[in-house]
């Protein structure tokens, strides 16, 4: 059962270095397109796709973070005025930056006093579903519909979903049985906002959504994109199911 309440116009990591392993053994970049992960100073946005033959330049203080077709990432900072093809066997691999988002993870849970280890153990059955038993970061491929996991489905649950602001609530009953669920019907998860999700009126998850971008050309590149937003539990399910 699906109720909607608020008003008119609402729009809707061992595992982490379990993937390390598996995306290792990937070859060495050598596709022609790149993808933007982060940038500084500079007109690129994440998700643009750049000719890695064509040359790239770079002021002084301009940084650009690249993902290869085979998951491999590496930086670029300013001056620099030259195809990027030259430099892309000095990048990391999707392994490297795994460890690094889970070295980090582990730094912030120490620094904040409180733990996260739920977090980054969780297996997840396949990369495409959100875990919202918790607080963090969850990864939603672009024009795809939203699908919600719970790592215990054994019991019915009533689940309530609303945005940061509260401007809309959508309540959905979680059938016995049933480890995922889509996401609330018509209601478009937007990239960037955080959602607060609340099981049988416990306290609330906050759940940030993050867009991989349709543009993607291969699951080394999504699970390195996926990686770099924090998605860690769902990067290791999509490069376990690529072996």
């Amino acid at each position: 059962m699906r109720r909607w309440l608020g008003s008119a116009g609402r729009q809707t990591a061992a595992a982490a270095l379990a993937a390390a392993a598996l995306l290792a053994p990937m070859a060495p970049a050598g596709a022609d397109e790149l993808v933007v992960v982060e940038a500084r100073g500079i007109d690129l946005h994440p998700g643009d796709m750049v000719d890695a033959t064509k040359p790239l330049a770079l002021k002084e203080g301009q940084h650009v973070t690249f993902i290869a077709v085979n998951g491999a990432t590496f930086k670029l900072d300013g001056p620099y005025n030259k195809p990027p093809t030259a430099d892309l066997a000095a990048g990391g691999s999707a392994a490297e930056a795994l460890r690094a988002l889970v070295t980090q993870e582990q730094a912030r849970i120490a620094e904040a006093g409180a733990s996260r280890s739920g977090a980054i153990h969780v297996r997840l059955p396949e990369a495409w579903v959100m875990d919202v038993s918790h607080s963090g970061n969850v990864c939603l491929q672009q024009s795809q519909a939203a699908v919600f996991w719970r790592p215990d489905g054994v019991r019915t649950t009533e689940m309530a979903v609303m945005p940061g602001d509260r401007s809309w609530k959508a309540e959905i009953t979680w059938p016995a049985g049933e480890d995922r669920i889509p996401g609330p019907a018509g209601v478009p998860l937007r990239n960037g906002a955080t959602y607060l999700v609340s099981l049988d009126g416990g306290p609330s998850s906050a759940v940030k959504i993050n867009i991989v971008p349709a543009g993607l050309l291969s699951d080394a590149m999504r699970a390195a994109w996926m990686a770099h937003q924090g998605c860690e539990a769902q990067a290791e399910a999509l490069a376990r199911a690529s072996q």
